[in-house]
Parts: C-alpha cells; sequence; structure tokens
C-alpha cells in the first residue's frame, strides 16, 4: 500500500497516484456502526485519496467505491450511502454500482499481465512484452456485462482487446463492443474456450466495423418502384434481425427502471401498428 513518511509531507513532495492493485479487498461490514477502527481509517482515507486522484481513471475511484460501501466507511462523514455516493462521485447509486461492475475489467486492460524476474537480492516485474495496455470507457465496460457474467473479468477484458486487435482500434467504442457482444452467444446457448471466445470475437468484430462504416456512407436515394419498394423491405429486414433479444431486453428494463420501460414499450407498440397498418395488401 502506497503511504508517506513524516518527512514526506514536511519537504512537500506529491502524494503516490494509486494504482488499482493498491487498493485492499473489500470487507463486507453490513452491521458496522460506531467511529472506523484504526485499520478502516487507513482503508478509508487511501479510498478518499482514490477518489481526489482519479476522476479521471474511473476505474480507479469505482474500486475505492466498492471498498467504501461493502465496509460502510461512508459512516465516518455521512449519513447515508446515497449522499456518499453523490458527495464523492455526483452520480446515481445505480451508476456507481454499474461502475463498479466494470472496474476490474478495465484495472486488467490498464495494467496487463505481468512477469515476475528473480535476481539474487531482489524481484523485480516487467511488463509482458506481448500483452499492451488498453483504455476502456465505463459504457464499453457495462456493454461487456454478459461476457463477464458468463466466463469472468479476465475473459471481458480479453474480449475487449481482441475486439480492439481485430478492429486496429487504439480504444473501442461502446456502440462497436454493444454490437459484438449482443451477437455473441451466451455460455448457456453455447460454451466457447478461451481461443473458441476470440476466433468468434474477432469475426464478430470486422463484421461489426463494417457494418458501422457502411452506416456511414450516405446511400443514393433510389427513384424507379421496385428499388423504393426493395429499400424498404430491406429496413423491415434489417430491424427484423436485431430483434431476437427484444423480450430479454425490455424484461431487465422493467427491474432497472419500470415506468421508463413502459413508456419505451408503448413507443414500440405504437410504430409497430403503423408497420402493420402500411402493409401491402397481399
Amino acid at each position: 500500500m502506497a503511504t508517506l513518511t513524516e518527512g514526506d509531507v514536511a519537504q512537500g513532495r506529491p502524494q503516490p497516484m494509486i494504482r488499482f492493485e493498491q487498493l485492499p479487498a473489500a470487507v463486507d461490514a453490513p452491521d458496522a456502526h460506531g467511529p472506523l477502527t484504526a485499520e478502516e481509517e487507513e482503508t478509508w482515507e487511501l479510498c478518499q485519496r482514490s477518489f481526489a486522484q482519479y476522476k479521471d481513471a474511473w476505474f480507479v475511484a469505482a474500486g475505492a467505491l466498492d471498498i467504501s460501501l461493502r465496509g460502510r466507511l461512508w459512516r465516518r462523514d455521512y449519513d447515508t450511502a446515497e449522499a456518499f455516493i453523490r458527495g464523492v462521485a455526483d452520480m446515481s447509486t445505480s451508476n456507481a454500482y454499474r461502475q463498479i461492475a466494470g472496474a476490474r475489467i478495465a484495472a486488467l486492460l490498464a495494467e496487463p499481465p505481468r512477469l515476475e524476474l528473480e535476481s539474487n537480492d531482489l524481484s523485480r516485474m516487467r511488463d509482458s512484452d506481448n500483452v499492451r495496455s488498453y483504455v476502456i470507457s465505463q459504457r464499453a465496460a457495462e456493454g461487456l456485462t454478459p461476457i463477464r457474467e458468463d466466463y469472468g473479468d479476465d475473459a471481458a477484458a480479453d474480449a475487449y482487446r481482441t475486439v480492439a486487435e481485430a478492429t486496429g482500434r487504439e480504444k473501442v467504442s461502446q456502440r462497436t463492443i454493444t454490437g459484438v457482444v449482443r451477437q455473441f452467444p451466451r455460455r448457456a446457448e453455447e460454451e466457447l474456450n478461451a481461443e473458441q471466445r476470440r476466433e468468434r470475437l474477432r469475426e464478430l468484430a470486422v463484421k461489426q466495423a463494417a457494418a458501422e462504416a457502411a452506416a456511414k456512407v450516405q446511400p443514393v436515394e433510389p427513384t424507379e418502384p421496385v428499388a423504393v419498394f426493395a429499400a424498404l423491405v430491406l429496413a423491415a429486414e434489417a430491424f427484423a434481425s436485431k430483434t431476437d433479444g427484444l423480450a430479454a431486453a425490455y424484461t431487465a428494463a422493467v427491474e432497472a427502471d419500470p415506468e421508463e420501460a413502459k413508456r419505451l414499450a408503448v413507443r414500440l407498440r405504437d410504430h409497430l401498428t403503423t408497420v402493420v397498418a402500411n402493409l401491402p395488401n397481399v
């Protein structure tokens, strides 16, 4: 754990930046009350430094949030967990837990596996030559949730690396990740080993990148009657191909926000009613 000596403070040296792996393990303490113990005080101070230093490295702050929430360390300075989250992160409780869920993926990508080199009197660490670090947004990490749930954090991080390499991108957008993961089979449907997952993800990533590139090209609107009708049919086919997970998506949305999910479902129903009304009489 990174600590400062009195000499460091006296000489005005900046506090060392905290790395994700320097955070202690989160300890569940749902019944914790009263003043913090000495160990809790030390952990709470470290978490507060994380909140202040890592507003851009969201995953480290998310790790500190997890520790503070599970150990109820916030009780020293805040009345409720909600007030604590709003005070240090200026976000909703649901968004905080989404960040926490994806934090380990981001940490794995930022700090690739290391190889330990032994010498006579010390152990040194160096980055692996064939694994590079990547930056992932909170939303992109959230898009990896199905893979994380099915195969774990390491597999989700590997999935992001695979998509980045297949598309040649430094940073992969939420749109691309979501598009790839939506087509990737859940483990209950088809269980894949690590190499099979990479191969499937590479194929899907290339297809997704091509689809996104094609979408940027403005097509020439057809004027010939059959071509006009064909274009409308293609649009309907494109919509139909994306509705496999519609019911499951609605169920998940209802659990998260029933009112908003219902509002969107009504909009969908109204659009489909218009489609049915406009279908040709054949």
